[in-house]
This record gives structure tokens, C-alpha cells and sequence, in this order.
């Protein structure tokens, strides 16, 4: 989920004069019926029209378009968006055939104004193709947002124009927009089994009225009763952990839910997006933790296997955004974009359905999410705890030894993102500057400096504690605690909610745990419970302040998104 405001803006709307039959009426209750609030300016030249005030967004629309509803709120009612246009794929890679939608933002309509005026010179009119590539030219982003499965056509007579209306009558859009709500680039097992599901559980939670934190909050409890179950699973039998891996796959079907519904209804908001980012691994190292607990009260500990788990988790998720980072394909990534013009007058076009390959490959080798709860739930309900947890790290080492080795192929040094890199490392007040200058400085392989970096951490407090007589439970309690820290702040980066974490960072819990190492020895009756308390404290200071930076103003980056995934 991405942060973002959720007030609707007031919106103008500008019908520009087309040779085509008129389609006024229908576009104006199409706009209606997607984007409340609906002003349209007065008559004029085009610069005119853009310049009447800047303080709301402007559509630009031809008088004679006949398209579906779904793609003009896409464009126009979307938050995450400033200035957009809608779009179909271009022959070239970044290139976009222009659809004949443009809408401005409030803070760029005073450029575009001048821009329109320029065009104009004498003309009767500005072609918005003309005036979108003048946009980009000037700097001003002009995000494309895909058609995908929607009716769109430009008709030329009135043959043409009822074909179209046709089309637009026919297609169910209610439901081409909940398929497209759920989100592209999900793993193998999450797109063809999961979520051909979720959709379904979608369109009843609308009908219900519930609200995404309400389904994050649902998968989170749903979650969690896995891990007690699969704990119980340990000493109560083969039953409770068949019915740890049901509530473990409905809580991942569960957790697509609440994404979609804000896709859907297009309205996001910061404390969403942190909670859904925050539960996923929460739910996660649970049921690690879980499996844990129950193969230790069956007579086979393996702490150790767990906490390996951890790491390798760690290790994945801060290596998968730094490389991302480096190449350029996650927002704030700066690829222009190019606008051609339209090569089809009527698009009737399908659902965008996943396309099997190479792509698919690539997805099952960094072991997604979707996979790591299918094997946890297979292999508890039919193996053991301790054969559960032995199968999740070979498949986490496998993933890493992927990733390292598609990284030593295929880095790149020219488009890292040093900044962004650098605000990776959640070091504190002593490691944190030094490390973040060093990155800043680096070769290609700073990608992968946060992510050893953060292992390195892990190992050291496990020995640290390990070296004092700590019960191994609580010493997976402070390595969780601190991989979910990690883990709260490299996505806060990734997604534009922090740029710098204040708090203790890696030195100050090292400290921590080397002081509590020093007193255990003095007073071993501390060990365990002071590592307990560490734990908490860890945890309590990475939520508190990931949720600070998620929903303060000051402490957010500037990030820009440069392609919608789907027009809903």
C-alpha cells in the first residue's frame, strides 16, 4: 500500500472542441460518478483555461472521447498522483501512446499555462499530445496510467461513436476493476492461487463496507493464531498444526484484501500503509518463533535454526532494496518518459493476465512471501517443527545465494541512488554518519553493505547473549525484535517514509547488549530477563518511531512515482 492523502480534491474540468460526435453528456456523468466534486472553466483559449487557478488539479478531456469510467477516476481521483495521463504501452521501453486524458496538477498548472500559450501562438487549438510532451520537456512529471482492461476509443463518426458506447454499456466494470486491484509482481503461488481468490473476498468486504486497516488487523490476528497453534503443535498433536497452516494460508489471502480494497477504492492513507507493512513480518517471525517453541517442547531444540531464519529474512528483505534501489526500480527512480501518438482509434481492451517466463523464475528465486507461508504450512501440517524450520532456511540460503549471484552479473554502478542507499543503514548517533558517508562514496557493491551489515548485527547480538547463561528464547526475542527494526526501517526508506532513523541504531543496541553481557556476568540472574527487556525495548523504540516517520510531514521524503501498476 502507498502513503498517501485521502481527501478528495475539488476538480476542474476542461471538454476541449474535437471534430467527433460530441460525447459531452456521457463523459460528464462518467466524471460524476468517479470524482465528486466537478467544476468545469469557462470557455477560452486553452492557456486561459489553465491559468483561471491553481489551487486544484484541471482535466483535459476531447469532447467527442468515449471510454469507460474507471480509467477517467484512475487518472483523475487517484491520490498517489500528481500530474498524469492515461496510457497505453508504447513500442519502445519507457515510451507511452498518449490516450487523450491529461490532467494537471494545481502546483503545475502555472507552468502548463505558459507552456499552452507558447503552442498556442496563433493556433486554434493546443494538441494535448503536444502539450503533455511540452510538460515532460520542462521537467513537469506526467505520470502514465495504463488502460489495461478497460473500453477507451476516439471515434471519428457516428458509427464509430455507438460501437464504442456499445462496448462501454457491455463491460462489467465492477468486476474488471476488482481483478485489477490486486496488485502486479506478486510471486508465483500468490498469482495464479491466491489471488484468483482474494478478488472474491474483495467484493464482499466492499458490499460489507470494512475498511483495509480493519482486513490488515484481521490477517495480523489470523496470523497470529496460526503461530499459537503451530506453538501448541509441539505437545498437542498432529491436529493443531493442520490448523496452523489453514490460519496460515487465510491470513495470507486475508492480507491481499486489504491492498485491493484501497486500489480499489483509491483512497490510501500513511498509518495504512505502515500497518500493512509492519504486520507482515510480525506475522511472520511469530510463526517462526512458534515453531520453534513447539520442536523445543517436543525434545528437539533449535533456537539456533530459528534465529538463522531471522537472519536470512533480514538478509533478503535489506539486500532486495538496496539492489532495487541501485538499479533504479523502485520509486524516486528517475526514467523519463516518452509520449507518442495513438495507434488505435477503438481499444477494446482485456484484463491484463500475469505472463508466465523467465520473469516467473526470477520471482520463485528471491522466495517470496506467497512460498515461504505455502512451505511453513505444507511441511508443519505433514512434517515436524524442526523439519519445518530446516526446510524454511534452505530456502532462505538458497534465495540469498540467487540474489548474490545475479548480483555479481548484473550490478550496475551508474544509476545507484547513493542517498537513498546511505539512509539504508539504521546505525545510530556513532555508525550511522560514518556509514552513510561511506556509502555515499561507494562502488556498485553498496547495495549490499546495509544487508551484511545488518546480519553482522544479528550474529553479534546472538553471541552476545549466548555467551552469558541466556535461555535461547529470549535471545530469539532480542534478534526478532531487532530484524523487525531493520526490517520497519529499510521499508520506510524504500517507500519514502524516512530518510534517516533517530534512535539508538545498530551501535546503541550493540552497546546495550555488550553492557547487559557485563552485568549478566556479574549477576547471571539478569541474563534472561534483561534480555527479555532489551527485546522490548528494541521493539517498542523501532514501532514507535517507524509509525513517527510514517505520519510526520517533517520527517518524509520527496518521492515520485513515474508508472501506475493498472488503471484501478
Amino acid at each position: 500500500m502507498v502513503a498517501a492523502d485521502t481527501q478528495t480534491r475539488p476538480l476542474d474540468v476542461a471538454l476541449l472542441p474535437a471534430a467527433g460526435p460530441d460525447s459531452s453528456a456521457d463523459l460528464m456523468a462518467a466524471l460524476r460518478a468517479q470524482v465528486p466534486l466537478v467544476a468545469l472553466t469557462p470557455e477560452g483559449p486553452l492557456s486561459q483555461r489553465i491559468a483561471a487557478r491553481s489551487d486544484r488539479p484541471l482535466a483535459l478531456i476531447p469532447a467527442d472521447l468515449v471510454l469507460s469510467a474507471v480509467p477517467l477516476g484512475a487518472v483523475l481521483d487517484d491520490p498517489r498522483l500528481g500530474s498524469a495521463a492515461l496510457a497505453a504501452p508504447g513500442p519502445e521501453p519507457a515510451s507511452w501512446q498518449f490516450l487523450d486524458v491529461l490532467k494537471i496538477d494545481g502546483p503545475d498548472r502555472a507552468r502548463a499555462a505558459q507552456l499552452a500559450e507558447e503552442l498556442e501562438n496563433g493556433a486554434d487549438d493546443v494538441p494535448l499530445l503536444e502539450l503533455t510532451r511540452a510538460l515532460a520537456a520542462a521537467g513537469v512529471g506526467v505520470t502514465p496510467v495504463p488502460l489495461t482492461g478497460y473500453v477507451w476509443a476516439h471515434p471519428l463518426d457516428a458509427a464509430e461513436t455507438r460501437s464504442a458506447r456499445a462496448g462501454v454499456a457491455a463491460l462489467d466494470e465492477r468486476y474488471v476493476r476488482l481483478r485489477e486491484a490486486a496488485r502486479g509482481g506478486d510471486g508465483v503461488y500468490s498469482t495464479l492461487v491466491v489471488r484468483r481468490l482474494s478478488w472474491r473476498l474483495t467484493d464482499l468486504a466492499l458490499r460489507l463496507g470494512v475498511t483495509p486497516n480493519q482486513v490488515t488487523v484481521a490477517s495480523l490476528l489470523i496470523g497470529l493464531g496460526a503461530a499459537l497453534c503451530l506453538a501448541a503443535s509441539g505437545t498437542g498433536g498432529r491436529g493443531w498444526a493442520v490448523l496452523g497452516a489453514v490460519l496460515l494460508q487465510l491470513s495470507l489471502l486475508v492480507d491481499c484484501v486489504d491492498g485491493e480494497l484501497a486500489r480499489f477504492r483509491r483512497r490510501f492513507s500513511r498509518f495504512g500503509a505502515w500497518l500493512d507493512a509492519s504486520t507482515d513480518r510480525v506475522k511472520e517471525f511469530a510463526v517462526i518463533g512458534a515453531l520453534a517453541f513447539a520442536s523445543d517442547r517436543a525434545g528437539h531444540p533449535v533456537w539456533l535454526l530459528a534465529a538463522v531464519a531471522v537472519v536470512l529474512q533480514t538478509f533478503r528483505n535489506e539486500f532486495e532494496v538496496g539492489w532495487g534501489l541501485q538499479r533504479g526500480y523502485l520509486r524516486g527512480a528517475t526514467r523519463p518518459n516518452t509520449w507518442v501518438r495513438n495507434a488505435e482509434p477503438l481499444r477494446f481492451n482485456r484484463i491484463a493476465r500475469p505472463d508466465p517466463g523467465f520473469s516467473w523464475v526470477r520471482r520463485l528465486g528471491h522466495f517470496p512471501v506467497g512460498e515461504r507461508f505455502l512451505l511453513i504450512s505444507v511441511a508443519a501440517a505433514v512434517w515436524t517443527p524442526r523439519g519445518t524450520l530446516a526446510l524454511l532456511v534452505a530456502g532462505g540460503a538458497l534465495a540469498a545465494g540467487y540474489m548474490l549471484a545475479a548480483f555479481a552479473v548484473r550490478r550496475r554502478s551508474s544509476s545507484v541512488d547513493a542517498p537513498k542507499l546511505a539512509a539504508l543503514f539504521a546505525g545510530g548517533p556513532v555508525l550511522g554518519p560514518a556509514l552513510r558517508r561511506a556509502t555515499v562514496e561507494a562502488t556498485a557493491f553498496a547495495a549490499l553493505a546495509p544487508a551484511v551489515l545488518a546480519v553482522a548485527e544479528l550474529v553479534a547480538l546472538w553471541v552476545l547473549v549466548e555467551r552469558v547463561d541466556v535461555a535461547p528464547e529470549a535471545a530469539l526475542a532480542l534478534v526478532t525484535a531487532t530484524a523487525l527494526a531493520h526490517y520497519l526501517h529499510v521499508y520506510g526508506v524504500r517507500d519514502g517514509a524516512a530518510a534517516v532513523r533517530r534512535g539508538t541504531g545498530t551501535d546503541g543496541r550493540l552497546l546495550l547488549a555488550l553492557v547487559l553481557g557485563v552485568v549478566s556476568t556479574l549477576a547471571p540472574r539478569v541474563a534472561t530477563p534483561g534480555t527479555w527487556l532489551l527485546a522490548a525495548l528494541v521493539l517498542v523504540e523501532a514501532v514507535v518511531g517507524s509509525l513517527r516517520d510514517w505520519t510526520d510531514d517533517d520527517s518524509r521524503v520527496t518521492v515520485e512515482t513515474r508508472t501506475v501498476e493498472g488503471a484501478s
